[in-house]
């Protein structure tokens, strides 16, 4: 007997209401709706395309100034409900209507963009104000005063609150805002609260966002790398074979030979950036000096960032091993293998890859006593000699930015069947074959296991099916680099 299609959800409500309360079920005309979520972005933005045949576009009245409430879950058992915690359930704000296509006589197509309604606000309120605390705290007070955000959780999930307020360091900055929009001073104040003594590192860096299956988050890159979708249970990638016909296409089982569930089967997955150093270097990821000229005493010190130092310095990192060589790079120059092995016929030994500060140069400015004479209250760029700057400059590299157009330094994307238990900023276990010939399975020697969740995207269709797509980064890999000794499979043809 066939297993259940993992794809199929629970479409309860899909539902637009205009500015004079008439409500309209789109279920039965939608063609395709999307959902988008990042740590990088602070609300959520989503999209619908309607196939209109009954004149909705008019008689809905439809102008931009709707909302539209989205309610789903993965499928669960006969008679069950599915938890509140395991569904998705958000009211957006319509702010486009776009592409209105004539298909024939009595249809058109046209497509609806979204939003978290606070993204609106955020856009519209602007702030001249002074304030006083952590830099954290200060970003959930101006959320709570300007956008609605409690700052308690809810038993709903229709009103705006936050289900993680992490705190920073620090309790006594005192933060001028001149005019500011609320989007752009919060994501300010996030930035500014990287952490502030030598200890701190990359890892430190806080993001604003909004989580489709929970409500807002303000949550440093250290925390994220401490959580575990599903319990650590490895989501795994089985290719189809199109011959076997007894092959179950959502069923599979893990390396130990246990049945690990059909909702845990990679469908399909690229590695979008496998590594690129040109830019990691140039953009600081793995190294950087900064110049920081006080403005009080004049005069001016300098600070070297090192990837592999903070790295091995017991920070928080995915795995144990940098995703880079540590010793010097020596670069060699091979013979053809024509004959056996190839030969080496000449060599060059350069430095170590983070051996190079002058590659990417921040200037900066601190001042003394800006705030009163004991120096105990202080600006947001208080010590920023001991390297803030330049760790979050490392770590946007690290995680990167889709609103910039980078990816990460590693970043894999897959497709998963439906889920809705699941946010960024959680840990997801993957299990990827490595490729080998022949029958013969040989385990990936450096990117299995755990990958930091950073986008998500759910795609559902007329058909009332759902695929995830997911983007994951990493900082490190399960083995080291250079003492690894590789295997190698048997060919087929041996």
């Amino acid at each position: 007997m066939l297993t259940p299609n993992p794809k199929s959800i629970e479409l309860e409500i899909l539902t637009i209401v205009n500015n004079e309360g008439d409500g309209f079920d789109i279920r039965n005309v939608f063609v395709e709706c999307n959902i988008y979520e990042s740590i990088n972005r602070n609300f959520l933005l989503g999209e619908c395309i309607v196939a209109d045949s009954i004149a909705l576009l008019e008689n809905a009245k439809l102008f931009g100034q709707e909302t539209i409430r989205i309610k789903f879950s993965q499928p669960t058992g006969k008679g069950d409900e599915a938890h509140i915690d395991d569904t998705i359930d958000q009211v957006f704000r319509i702010y486009k209507i776009e592409a209105v296509t004539r298909v024939n006589s009595a249809v058109q197509v046209f497509k609806i963009n979204f939003c978290s309604p606070e993204m609106m606000t955020s856009k519209r309120i602007r702030i001249s104000q002074a304030f006083r605390g952590s830099m954290t705290n200060i970003a959930a007070q101006i959320a709570e005063d300007h956008l609605g955000i409690v700052n308690e959780n809810l038993d709903t999930k229709l009103k705006p609150y936050f289900e993680v307020r992490e705190k920073s360091q620090g309790d006594n900055y005192h933060v001028i805002i001149p005019n500011w929009s609320v989007g752009y001073t919060i994501n300010w104040l996030c930035k500014q609260a990287q952490g502030i003594d030598a200890s701190s590192g990359l890892q430190d860096s806080f993001f604003w966002y909004h989580t489709a299956n929970g409500s807002y988050r303000i949550q440093s890159l250290a925390t994220m790398m401490g959580i575990e979708y599903a319990g650590g249970r490895p989501f795994s990638y089985v290719a189809v074979n199109a011959n076997d016909g007894a092959y179950e296409p959502y069923d599979i089982t893990d390396a130990e030979g246990e049945h690990s569930g059909m909702g845990r089967r990679i469908l399909s997955y690229e590695v979008r950036t496998h590594a690129d150093v040109l830019r990691a270097v140039v953009n600081g990821l793995f190294a950087s000096k900064q110049t920081t000229v006080d403005n009080t005493y004049k005069f001016f010190t300098e600070k070297t960032y090192n990837f592999l130092e903070k790295h091995f310095a017991g920070g928080s990192s995915i795995e144990k091993h940098p995703f880079v060589r540590t010793q010097p790079e020596t670069l060699h120059i091979g013979s053809s293998a024509d004959q056996g092995d190839v030969t080496i016929i000449g060599s060059k030994i350069e430095k170590a890859i983070t051996a190079y500060p002058d590659a990417h140069q921040i200037l900066t400015s601190d001042s003394s006593f800006v705030n009163d004479s004991k120096d105990v209250i202080h600006q947001p760029n208080h010590f920023t000699h001991l390297g803030q700057l330049q760790f979050r400059t490392a770590a946007k590299e690290l995680v990167g930015d889709p609103t910039a157009g980078t990816s990460g330094y590693y970043t894999i994307s897959l497709v998963i069947s439906a889920r809705t238990d699941i946010s960024v900023g959680q840990l997801i276990n993957l299990d990827i074959p490595a490729v080998r010939p022949g029958a013969d399975v040989v385990e990936p020697k450096f990117y299995n296991g755990n990958h930091l969740i950073t986008e998500l995207a759910w795609n559902i269709n007329a058909k009332k099916e759902c695929t995830l797509n997911v983007k994951c980064i990493n900082d490190s890999v399960i083995n080291n680099i250079e003492t690894t000794v590789i295997e190698y499979g048997e060919n087929e043809n041996d």
